[in-house]
């Protein structure tokens, strides 16, 4: 297949999947309308409350939310959720009207993540998600979650969607104007999320060598103590972080729009827009999850139902002595995933089909 076969290829698949994402949305919203009712009058699988044993230790907002209040407020949910996905599919070209839709589209997912999402998803979603170890132990509370993560990655992209469905009666040189501030944003932005994850990096490795940074000496010496193969999983946790920064940095690079050349198949195609969008907004959830329940833990927030765990190893963590607990995950972890997902609009705004091509067929970056 030429250059110019697979680019008009891969326009074409997303402009029909753009058609279809706002219907998915509904259907999403009528699954889980149909699951609050259902929860509301006695039904089996509330994920919440009492029913997730393991959601506490996870630093899950909806530990102490049980079936009589929180089905009903799912159903609620559903129902709004769902005249959001109507105006998604809607034709209206207003700009201000453009505008209040969007931001209701991206509302819908950022409660989704915000509110229900835990830690458990870093393990669930891409790239760790292709594990089959964590599926196989996971619970039905944990895999609704899973669900809701998708509902939230559903939404998101039906938002896309109607901007750009709008965007295209626009007049060409404000919407120029617009996409390079996004590309440019996305630039920086890249930049940060490749910074975020080297501290957290550094400091595993640093533990697994026994050397006391962001925490005590006898935290590090308990912790190589007690659990020895932590000389082995601290670099692996390590080597996630820094994979994480080599990926970002495709966003900006080359290997980032045409498969490399040491790719059996793939090698000089292009990479389907779909394919750093689903692996990099996974990461995001996941990031972002993860982060915020170290955050809670480092400010020392109980949640309802969590066990004790402010000794670690026999040694107290919720101390600022321990400001390196985690990883600086708790401070850095949230920054990330914005700045990703920032850096991923960047990447959308630079090479998405709709924009102007170049004399081969591809898309052209947009600086």
């Amino acid at each position: 297949m030429t250059a110019l076969t697979a680019s008009a290829a891969a326009s074409g698949g997303w402009r029909s999947w753009r058609r279809w994402m706002p219907a998915a949305a509904s259907g999403w919203a009528w699954f889980l309308i149909a699951m609050g009712v259902c929860w509301s009058f006695g039904g089996a699988g509330y994920p919440f409350g009492r029913n997730d044993r393991t959601g506490p230790d996870y630093s899950s907002l909806l530990a102490g939310v049980e079936r009589d209040v929180g089905a009903p407020l799912i159903a609620v949910f559903g129902v709004l959720a769902l005249a959001v996905a109507g105006q998604l599919d809607a034709r209206d070209r207003h700009p201000r009207r453009r505008g209040i839709v969007v931001v209701g589209g991206v509302a819908v997912a950022a409660v989704i993540v915000g509110v229900v999402l835990d830690g458990r998803m870093i393990v669930l979603l891409p790239p760790l998600g292709f594990l089959p170890i964590a599926w196989l132990r996971a619970d039905w509370p944990t895999l609704f979650q899973v669900v809701t993560a998708v509902g939230a990655a559903v939404f998101l992209l039906a938002s896309v969607a109607y901007a750009d469905r709008v965007d295209e009666h626009e007049p060409p040189r404000r919407r120029q104007r617009r996409t390079v501030a996004w590309v440019r944003a996305g630039r920086i932005a890249t930049y940060v999320a490749m910074v975020c994850p080297l501290p957290y990096a550094l400091i595993r490795l640093a533990w697994s060598r026994g050397w006391a940074l962001g925490a005590p000496e006898p935290f590090v010496v308990s912790l190589l103590r007690n659990q020895p193969e932590n000389v082995y999983i601290e670099p692996t946790l390590a080597s996630f972080a820094i994979g994480g920064v080599v990926l970002t940095s495709g966003l900006l690079c080359r290997w980032g729009r045409l498969f490399p050349r040491w790719i059996p198949v793939l090698r000089g195609r292009v990479v389907p827009m779909w394919f750093p969008l689903l692996l990099g907004g996974s990461a995001v959830i996941g990031i972002f999850a993860f982060g915020r329940g170290l955050l809670l833990g480092q400010l020392g927030v109980h949640l309802p139902g969590q066990l004790d765990t402010s000794q670690l190893w026999g040694e107290p963590v919720y101390d600022w002595a321990y400001w390196g607990a985690g990883g600086l995950g708790w401070l850095l972890f949230p920054l990330w995933s914005m700045s990703l997902a920032v850096a991923l609009a960047g990447y959308y705004h630079r090479y998405a089909p709709s924009g102007p091509t170049t004399s081969a067929g591809k898309p052209a970056p947009r600086d």
